[in-house]
């Protein structure tokens, strides 16, 4: 992993990139999907983020809209990545907040 890349607190699917692209060429998911050839619910699903890019989608996304397929992959990597190091970052932020829990200070009651 790259120590020096900076990992924000959500992770961005390269899919919520391709829908702005889309948006931005006036150009419908549908209309994308059978250029492609491949179904439309598919296409949708890779947008919302709940399916990863693969090398083949990226593929066809460079010959239809000219944008790097490793540019696609480098994205969903980068997803990946962002995803394990917010999941790691959490479990730390719980264990590093039950020691806390575990080792504050308590009030000893006076002895008389």
């Amino acid at each position: 992993m790259d120590n020096d890349r900076i990992t924000g607190f959500r992770a961005v699917h390269p899919g919520e990139i391709l829908s702005e692209e889309l948006k931005e060429r006036g150009m419908k998911q549908k209309e994308l999907a059978a250029r492609i050839g491949i179904h439309a619910s598919h296409l949708n699903e890779i947008i919302k983020g709940k399916r990863s890019f693969t090398v083949a989608i990226a593929m066809a996304l460079e010959k239809e809209l000219g944008i790097p397929y490793d540019s696609w992959m480098r994205l969903q990597y980068a997803y990946e990545h962002d995803l394990l190091v917010i999941a790691q970052r959490e479990v730390e932020q719980q264990q590093q907040s039950r020691r806390n829990e575990t080792f504050r200070p308590r009030r000893v009651a006076a002895i008389l």
